[in-house]
């Protein structure tokens, strides 16, 4: 992919170039991360598991859980899925 120069509108609103858009299938309904990283503003697609893992996190942290607590968490609920998965079949 051949590198592209974009200029910011008075809003600070970029285009991102259509090659782009559908080599990375963004379309209106896709969320986006943003960020600097050092000199670098950085776009990037979110898919819809990442935005409802965030959720849950913040919900875990109002109500008092560690990040090692939910991690502990969702690894028991991992193993008890996979159990009842492979159990069905045999």
């Amino acid at each position: 992919m051949e590198e592209q120069f974009i200029k910011p509108t008075e809003r600070g609103q970029v285009t991102i170039p259509k090659e782009i858009r559908e080599k990375l299938q963004i379309n209106q309904n896709t969320r986006l991360r943003v960020y600097v990283d050092g000199n670098k503003v950085v776009l990037e697609p979110v898919s819809p598991l990442d935005l409802i893992l965030k959720e849950l996190e913040v919900e875990a942290r109002e109500k008092g859980f560690t990040r090692q607590e939910l991690d502990k968490e969702i690894a028991m609920v991992r193993e008890r899925l996979m159990k009842e998965l492979y159990s069905e079949g045999q």
